[in-house]
């Protein structure tokens, strides 16, 4: 029996050692390549493959705008939602590319993406669970920029407090920026009410009081010879033209005339500005005062004053 495993064992070496002969006749046949194989077969080869799959990310990073905003262009938007859809779009495009790179390049160095992504899988639905308000501000900004609630360079006001220009519109926050520049950040889920100033068309509205005692026809066709001139001169952006809306209240202190039109909204602050100065210019030309607050006092002519000869006094 001890004879037997003997044998068995010097068979075992002697193939071993055969085995270690014809390793050794490999790598004096060719030693380059015996060498250097496992060198490049598990380094310089997923090193060079990482390094194309980043410099492709790069490259879809640099151009991804360009590519985006020609789409756009080619779908013919209207310039602000093709503004806001853009930035929306770049910025989902923009996770989708990091996303798509950090798999590959896991995958090239071995490491189990499956295992990864099951476990990822796990963890986000645990955390959507603990982040609904973060599912609804996503949500609630899809409803936003497809509904065309507000768009990009739109003149708005949020839930009745902050009044601004909307700079941007993205998955979970919207900025805006109020005329005196402080940037409001708003998460979507929280927007309630929006008030547009930049839908179609918008109606300025001028009031303007003169004293009881002042030429009422006078006042009417100065006010109409008003509303031509600015009709002349602002044309391109009127869309209904310029009407003396009438007399919209008799006050303490005189009579209220109201002048409205309905223009384009990228010029309703403008024209609002240039129909005030107009008032005032066509006023002062006609000698036709202003109503503003003022009291006058009689003095009957048997009451002692220290104003001799003076027997009204107003002030």
């Amino acid at each position: 029996m001890k004879l037997l495993i003997y044998h068995l064992s010097g068979i075992i070496w002697i193939k071993e050692m055969e085995g270690i002969q014809d390793k050794f006749n490999e790598i004096a046949e060719d030693p380059t390549r015996e060498l250097w194989s496992p060198l490049v077969d598990h380094v310089l080869i997923p090193a060079s493959q990482i390094a194309l799959i980043i410099f492709l990310t790069w490259l879809a990073l640099r151009y991804l705008g360009q590519v985006i905003d020609r789409l756009l262009n080619l779908s013919r938007f209207q310039e602000k939602r093709g503004a806001t859809l853009g930035r929306l779009i770049k910025s989902a495009a923009r996770y989708v590319i990091y996303f798509i790179a950090a798999i590959a390049i896991l995958e090239k160095l071995e490491i189990p993406v499956t295992s990864i992504l099951a476990g990822a899988g796990i963890v986000g639905l645990a955390v959507g669970f603990g982040a609904q308000s973060l599912v609804k501000d996503v949500i609630s900004g899809f409803f936003i920029i497809f509904e065309g609630q507000m768009e990009v360079g739109d003149y708005v006001q949020i839930n009745g407090d902050v009044t601004g220009t909307v700079e941007e519109i993205g998955l979970r926050v919207t900025k805006i920026r109020e005329f005196n520049q402080r940037l409001h950040y708003f998460s979507n889920g929280e927007i309630s009410r929006v008030t547009n100033y930049n839908r179609d068309q918008m109606r300025p509205l001028v009031a303007v009081t003169v004293p009881f005692e002042t030429d009422q026809e006078l006042v009417q066709k100065t006010l109409n010879q008003v509303n031509e001139d600015l009709g002349r001169r602002l044309a391109p952006f009127v869309i209904e033209p310029f009407s003396i809306y009438g007399i919209t209240n008799i006050g303490k202190d005189g009579v209220e005339y109201t002048i409205t039109a309905v223009v384009t909204p990228e010029e309703y602050w403008s024209t609002e500005r240039e129909m005030r100065k107009s008032i005032i210019r066509a006023f002062n030309l006609k000698g036709i005062e202003i109503a503003y607050p003022h009291q006058i006092m009689k003095v009957s002519p048997e009451t002692p004053t220290i104003f001799p000869g003076k027997g009204n006094l107003e002030t």
